[in-house]
């Protein structure tokens, strides 16, 4: 920064850019000031005003006789290379500049970058570039008096003069470039040697750093010409299309907050919660935003005002009245500026664009379901499967199709095991939980075709256990109350309706049990409903059949338990090995998913496909009976239900884990949680889902043990072309029926934890703000104190809790002081 504020003799001096600039000479209280400054004299009011410092910045300081003042250092300077020079005893400043200095502002060569009346009103304040070929700051001076033929002011000839500030309509001249100069050549020239050690210099802080970047140095125009250059722009932002300060205009066009108001800072807060509600909580803009605005401007000159805390404390009062803004309309004064503003209710606005939204995200799943069944069909004869599973389906119906197939035949598989990238040397089951949603009609009968063909071997094997159940029921209602009851027989029951109670689902799944390999396995439950409202309304019966936290478990095999004191409950732990795949509408998923329940993970969990809408075309109309078809699928049921051991699908796993950090990079591009949530278990569905096809691609590489088979095979880019589809498909799926949900989990996070956040208190930040190795003028810069005695009761206090400890000592004026170093973590 090429210059310092500093707001009174003993506050330190604090770098100015120039939204910071312009806030000052507009604040009303020193506006006030001056001109009652220039109707009385009374040179208190000059004395309370803010003042500038061209050359530098300062921190506060003790001086030997013990008086403060952040303005006198007895050290060497870092010049920046702005010289400031007065004009005094001027009775008509503004004649001076017309006649003798507005015609060498517009010399680019003298460099001039400020020229203003000062506050006693009869006098000028020139501030210019430093040329190091002229000299130090008064040869620089004398050179440019001579230039403009005025009289130089000797006593300003010191880097630590203030200059104190003016009223905007005071100023005359302004070229932007003040904000960002600095002169590299003049400050190593002069830092060590200035004023050749004959005069009082200053001693700039590290952190003094030349202007932002982002102002660029603006053309040098006179505010006799009319120019707007010296306003503080205010950034062009949209909201919905819309310009945000135009809305903000309306909003206080009747009244603005004035310095007389004592709600100024109420009303930067309203602003502010208003402002998060339309720009989806973002601070950092929502900041700028509430900075930019004059009356703000006014309060942060006149109460250093923190916009910054005020931001921070709207989004908390937003999280703790949740209720009140549970709509996330901003307020009734807000909703009447955007309606005058933009000719259109709030409601209007959000809802024409929301359908809008919807609309465009229906289109383009409608168009990916093409697409993705175009790549099925050119898949047919790799896997002629899937030719036989999407017979009398429309190719937008294939992704469906495919998903639901492949649940039916991992279900088969569930004697095969594979390792994932992720802790590899657990084997990884075969686990499936899907979805096909619908409109009622939309063709989701396919799913029980696949059903009754591709189950067909486990239904058959548990037609022994249900027989052997039935009896023993039959011969428990027959015998007598005193008679010998006969002993529950234990058998293997794998496919359960949504009707079923969960003390009989997971006896049963306990009882599932057979020896692979030398080892005992668990083999999967298997449910299959046609009407996902149905199971959904089942399941409200209460903890005796709902089976919610199991769907959860089931993904990953994880560990439940039941404890009922009931002789007919089983007492143990167990592990989930669910497969189910259901049908429903919209409606329903919504039911089953929604804001409630989307952090427990179920979504992710869900592999989810949308049937397409009919769009009155008939289905196509079939005149032969095609028994081959049917029975092909049959034929594969039953060797899929005959395969053991752990698949050779390692490439594939690779595959999917390049795929996966694929994608990650592109959620960091977008900053997107919810896509970094969305796509984290796609993988697992990629391998699970094509697993059978690839299995069955690859079956003349298997061999047979006793009634099983088992072997090793090769993968090729053909296999990794089906997985790679499936992911795509599922990440795509997710992001359609679940996006806006994860985007609204992770909003609803961050308001949440801002209403328990707890602010840092200022010992702690003080503490943070102190470097490694630190004195007592360090304690009283960082923790803001206001003396050494002051200090050293600080310093003491941190030596008593462990926090510093005093590693050497040094002598300076004749004076021993110490040196500390930070040992801990300051927590209280």
């Amino acid at each position: 920064m090429g210059f310092c504020y500093q707001k009174n003799f003993v506050n330190p001096t604090l770098p100015v850019d120039e939204a910071q600039f312009y806030a000052l000479v507009r604040a009303g209280k020193w506006n006030g000031n001056i001109d009652k400054f220039r109707e009385t004299g009374d040179a208190s009011l000059k004395r309370k005003l803010p003042a500038f410092i061209f050359q530098a910045t300062f921190d506060e300081t003790t001086s030997k006789t013990g008086k403060q003042g952040a303005w006198r250092k007895q050290a060497a300077t870092r010049l920046t290379g702005l010289v400031v020079m007065d004009v005094d005893h001027v009775e008509k400043p503004q004649e001076v500049f017309d006649n003798e200095i507005m015609k060498e502002c517009k010399n680019e060569n003298n460099g001039i970058l400020l020229v203003y009346i000062t506050p006693s009103g009869k006098g000028l304040k020139i501030v210019f570039k430093a040329d190091a070929n002229k000299g130090n700051l008064i040869d620089n001076q004398h050179a440019m008096a001579k230039v403009l033929g005025v009289e130089v002011d000797e006593s300003c000839k010191d880097a630590s003069r203030m200059s104190f500030i003016c009223k905007e309509s005071d100023i005359l001249y302004l070229d932007k470039e003040l904000f960002t100069y600095e002169n590299k050549e003049f400050s190593e020239r002069f830092t060590a040697l200035y004023r050749d050690g004959h005069s009082q210099a200053t001693k700039v802080l590290n952190h003094s750093t030349p202007g932002l970047s982002c102002v660029p140095s603006g053309r040098a125009v006179s505010r006799e010409e009319g120019s707007t250059e010296g306003s503080t722009e205010k950034e062009n932002l949209k909201w919905r299309g819309y310009d945000v300060q135009s809305i903000i205009d309306a909003r206080y066009a009747d009244k603005l907050p004035c310095e007389a108001d004592s709600n100024r800072h109420n009303e930067s807060l309203k602003l502010a919660t208003d402002l998060l509600l339309m720009l989806d909580g973002d601070k950092q803009q929502v900041q700028r935003i509430v900075e930019s605005q004059s009356w703000v401007q006014e309060i942060i000159a006149s109460r250093n005002e923190n916009v910054g805390q005020t931001v921070a404390s709207a989004a908390s009062c937003m999280a703790e009245k949740e209720k009140k803004y549970a709509s996330s309309q901003p307020s009734k004064a807000m909703q009447e500026a955007i309606q005058k503003a933009t000719g259109k209710t709030f409601l209007e606005i959000t809802k024409a664009q929301t359908q809008k939204t919807v609309t465009l995200k229906d289109d383009d799943m409608a168009r990916w379901l093409w697409e993705w069944g175009e790549q099925i069909e050119a898949m047919f004869e790799d896997f002629p499967i899937l030719r036989d599973i999407c017979k009398g389906l429309k190719k937008n119906q294939y992704p469906a199709a495919l998903i639901v197939a492949g649940a039916f035949e991992m279900t088969l598989m569930t004697r095969c095991t594979y390792r994932f990238y992720h802790r590899p040397e657990e084997l990884r089951r075969l686990n499936s939980s899907a979805l096909i949603i619908g409109d009622p009609a939309s063709g989701k009968s396919f799913a029980t075709r696949l059903f009754k063909l591709l189950v067909a071997p486990i239904v058959q094997a548990d037609r022994v256990g249900r027989d052997a159940i039935n009896a023993y029921r039959e011969q428990m209602r027959t015998k007598g109350a005193n008679k010998e009851k006969p002993k529950k027989p234990k058998v293997v029951v794998r496919v359960h309706p949504a009707r079923t109670s969960n003390a009989q689902f997971i006896q049963d799944m306990v009882n599932a049990v057979e020896v692979v390999d030398g080892e005992e396995m668990h083999l999967h439950m298997l449910t299959f409903d046609t009407e996902l409202d149905n199971t959904i309304c089942v399941q409200k019966g209460g903890s005796w059949i709902d089976k919610m936290s199991m769907e959860l478990k089931a993904f990953h095999n994880e560990e439940d338990g039941q404890a009922y004191s009931n002789n007919d409950s089983i007492l143990q732990d167990f592990n989930v090995y669910w497969n189910y795949v259901y049908t429903g509408t919209p409606i329903a998923l919504k039911k089953k998913v929604n804001e409630q329940n989307f952090g427990s993970g179920l979504a992710t969990r869900l592999t989810v496909i949308p049937l397409p809408a009919t769009n009155f075309q008939m289905m196509t109309r079939e005149s032969t009976v095609d028994l081959d078809s049917d029975n092909r699928l049959k034929a594969w049921a039953e060797k899929l239900d005959r395969v053991k051991g752990e698949l050779s699908v390692q490439k594939i796993v690779d595959e999917l884990y390049d795929w996966t950090a694929r994608r990650m990079m592109d959620a960091a591009e977008n900053e997107s949680k919810a896509d970094e949530m969305l796509l984290k278990r796609c993988a697992y569905h990629g391998i699970n889902f094509s697993a059978p096809f690839i299995v069955m691609r690859h079956w003349g590489e298997l061999h047979q043990e006793g009634e099983y088979w088992c072997g090793e095979f090769e993968t090729d880019e053909i296999d990794d072309r089906l997985a790679e589809l499936i992911v795509n498909i599922q990440f795509a799926c997710q992001r359609h029926f679940f996006g806006s949900l994860a985007e609204k989990y992770f909003d609803d996070k961050l308001r949440d934890a801002s209403a328990y956040h707890r602010h840092s208190q200022k010992t702690i930040e003080g503490y943070n703000r102190l470097p490694e190795e630190f004195t007592a003028v360090d304690v009283i810069r960082c923790f803001l104190l206001k003396n050494y005695d002051a200090a050293r009761v600080k310093i003491r206090r941190m030596q008593k809790d462990g926090t510093i400890e005093k590693v050497g000592e040094y002598v300076e004026n004749g004076t021993t002081k110490f040196r500390y170093k930070k040992v801990g973590i300051m927590v209280f």
